[in-house]
């Protein structure tokens, strides 16, 4: 009797332990297919997101600073003005020698376009172009009845940090037949800003080869002096641009044309372009 007991006993034990384990089994079941559908929900979002950008890395645009990569600021500066600052200033920092604060400039010979003018207008142009190309572009001056000092022009360019600072003019001289574009740069011996000579070369380089390259100007290469007030005060690489000569009759008529001044622009773009080496 107490045997059969026993035997009954283990029979129930093992009935109620197989129903657990029974019931086990089947949450367990549960569990795992509710995660397996959170999991491949989860997939599907995921799927849908990848999915939606690559769609939009196809349809959107680079942005100008991706296609140059680190955004380089220039510097325009459309030379001379309508109205003039008052008084001198020291040719460079430290220097006792004065200059007039700016000059009015020259003139078309056939035109008689005042250089204000002309700079203004190949120096907006150009504004246009390098920001098409991802630049950040500062000038300092907007129109031409502001009186701006050569000093205050290197001023705004080094205010701003710039990676280089273009100075737009036109060249002049007695004799008519003088013709074709130049750059204008400090020397290796600049009592002001020595340390710019190599970058302020390379530069003035790269816009001159650029600029008569697409232009087909005269390239009448680099001059290096120190008198240029406007360059000794500048902190950073620095060059003046001659894009032609007013007083050549054909090239004043040339430098009036729109055509002209868009081959002037991206000439010396090309060459900002060369000069970062992009």
């Amino acid at each position: 009797m107490m045997a059969l007991k026993r035997v009954f006993l283990v029979l129930c034990t093992g009935l109620v332990l197989a129903g657990c384990s029974g019931k086990s089994q089947e949450e367990q079941h549960k569990i795992a297919q509710a995660e397996k559908e959170q999991r491949e929900a989860r997939e599907k979002i995921q799927e849908k997101q990848k999915s939606q950008k690559e769609q939009a890395a196809l349809t959107e645009e680079p942005a100008p600073e991706d296609i140059k990569g680190e955004q380089k600021i220039i510097v325009l500066d459309p030379g001379h003005s309508a109205v003039l600052p008052e008084g001198n200033e020291p040719v460079g920092p430290g220097s006792s020698e004065l200059k007039p604060a700016d000059t009015i400039g020259t003139s078309g010979v056939s035109t008689g376009t005042p250089e204000y003018e002309l700079t203004l207008e190949i120096s907006a142009i150009l504004k246009k172009e390098l920001e098409n190309r991802g630049y950040t572009v500062w000038i300092t001056r907007e129109n031409n009845d502001v009186p701006v000092s050569c000093v205050q022009r290197a001023e705004t360019a080094n205010n701003a940090k710039a990676d280089a600072f273009v100075r737009i003019h036109a060249n002049g001289s007695e004799e008519l037949q003088a013709k074709g574009a130049m750059t204008i740069c400090t020397t290796p011996q600049s009592p002001y800003v020595p340390k710019l000579y190599i970058a302020s070369r390379q530069l003035s380089d790269c816009i001159i080869n650029k600029l008569c390259e697409a232009t087909g100007s005269e390239n009448d290469g680099v001059m290096e002096t120190d008198s240029m007030s406007g360059n000794n005060w500048s902190k950073v690489p620095v060059t003046i641009v001659e894009v032609g000569y007013m007083t050549n009759p054909e090239e004043d008529m040339l430098m009036q044309t729109s055509e002209y001044q868009e081959k002037i622009a991206k000439g010396i773009a090309g060459g900002l372009d060369s000069f970062f080496g992009y």
